[in-house]
């Protein structure tokens, strides 16, 4: 090609221009190859430090939990104790649940973290009593074990009759089990 008198060869500069390119696609798949594997190392190390750490960590949380179950059996007999151990039981959903509902009569159930445990009819204070009293020996409760439990009713369908016999039936539990603690909650409100 000829443009006022400069001869340009566009074949050789065409040839540059394609190696330049291949050259820069050549250096780039290298750097890229390069940057993932320093990447991956990096994750690598980085894992490898997380893992440590949660075992560590881990190790640590059994011994101070050995710790602290070690002391609990030895201060057994310590009230204060006993209540903590009992409201750490609570924190993790053992008690026990006396659910008050209604089909054609007025049942209560008596439930524990995994499931019903038994049932009666509402019928008398003293059957009631006796319900309780029988799950709490089932579960093999001494009488001194602190018991934490929770009487759950609908304010709105419960008679009251019902409702006092229960708590009267409680309180009669606790006269038992001297530290036979209830709470009554009225989901109504």
């Amino acid at each position: 090609m000829r443009n006022k008198g400069i001869a340009i060869e566009l074949t050789a500069l065409l040839d540059v221009i394609l190696i330049m390119l291949f050259w820069v696609m050549l250096n780039m798949e290298n750097e890229t190859d390069r940057v993932k594997t320093e990447a991956a190392e990096e994750i690598a190390q980085r894992q490898e430090a997380f893992d440590r750490s949660t075992e560590e960590l881990q190790t640590e949380l059994d011994y101070v939990t050995a710790q602290y179950n070690r002391f609990l059996d030895e201060n057994a007999d310590d009230l204060a104790v006993a209540n903590q151990k009992a409201l750490d039981e609570f924190g993790e959903g053992r008690m026990f649940t006396l659910n008050l509902s209604y089909d054609a009569v007025g049942k209560l159930f008596i439930l524990d973290e995994s499931g019903e445990l038994a049932h009666t009819l509402i019928s008398s204070e003293e059957d009631i009593a006796g319900s309780i009293t029988k799950v709490l020996e089932q579960s093999g409760l001494d009488k001194d074990d602190v018991i934490l439990c929770a009487f759950v009713y609908d304010g709105d369908r419960a008679l009251y009759r019902d409702v006092s016999m229960i708590t009267s039936a409680a309180d009669t539990v606790g006269k038992e089990y001297s530290k036979f603690y209830c709470t009554y909650i009225n989901i109504s409100r």
